[in-house]
């Protein structure tokens, strides 16, 4: 709130909405902030499905409903949780910000600004604002799926919870220290394994990625890496639950 007061103070027009907006985004907020969403989000939709999972009646909950059923449930609730309560929380940023600035311009994109703004979406055009939005939603149903498969190996709630914060760290401060030694492609690997590239596409860019175009490849290709990442480890633990019984 004290952003967008403060930054009411400066013209009134879409390019001060728009730079207030990303100004709140993951990356740009404090890494106090990005740090409980990165617990939060996930965990939104998990939590009744992990605390299922490492509770002493799962075993005469597995009887009724196979270990398939329980993980595509799980998933798809944890996806859709996670990306509605993304959407709204950047939608209700979007419409406060716009009422107490000023409304994002339909048409006009101000190329001057996507050069020098604080992202490659940041144009005060409401068109790039829903792509980003609707992309970061999408990234963080995404990584809650991710971080869902993770915790199906971890039996206390409590680690569980916090979780998503402790893999989501890693995955931002591994890939920016070591993006430092590579070039070339190996550096373009490092970027699509970077969790920014999936949930907060063009906010934190590693060198030598200067375009959109660039930004909606990368993030389909994060998404395909922990969609994959994601499915492998689910078929693991099942597999490794079935020998078990």
């Amino acid at each position: 709130m004290l952003v967008i007061f403060e930054s009411n103070t400066l013209p009134h027009n879409a390019l001060n909405t728009s730079n207030t907006f990303y100004m709140l985004q993951f990356g740009n907020v404090s890494e106090i902030v990005s740090t409980l969403m990165l617990i939060v989000i996930p965990i939104s939709g998990s939590l009744l499905f992990i605390y299922i999972k490492n509770n002493n009646y799962f075993y005469s909950f597995i009887q009724r409903y196979s270990y398939k059923k329980f993980v595509a449930k799980a998933l798809i609730a944890t996806f859709l949780t996670a990306f509605i309560f993304s959407l709204v929380i950047l939608l209700y940023q979007l419409l406060l910000i716009s009422l107490i600035i000023h409304p994002l311009d339909w048409k006009h994109v101000d190329a001057k600004n996507t050069i020098s703004g604080v992202t490659l979406f940041d144009d005060g055009n409401l068109s790039s604002t829903i792509k980003f939005i609707l992309l970061s939603s999408f990234g963080w149903g995404i990584y809650a799926d991710f971080v869902f498969s993770i915790g199906l190996f971890i039996k206390k709630n409590a680690i569980n919870i916090i979780s998503g914060g402790i893999i989501g760290s890693s995955l931002i401060i591994v890939p920016a220290l070591i993006s430092h030694a590579f070039q070339g492609v190996l550096l373009k690997i490092v970027y699509i394994f970077s969790l920014p590239t999936l949930i907060a596409p063009g906010q934190m860019n590693f060198r030598d990625f200067g375009n959109q175009n660039q930004i909606y490849l990368y993030f389909c290709l994060s998404t395909i890496v922990y969609m994959s990442l994601t499915l492998g480890i689910v078929y693991f633990w099942i597999k490794k639950k079935q020998k078990e019984c």
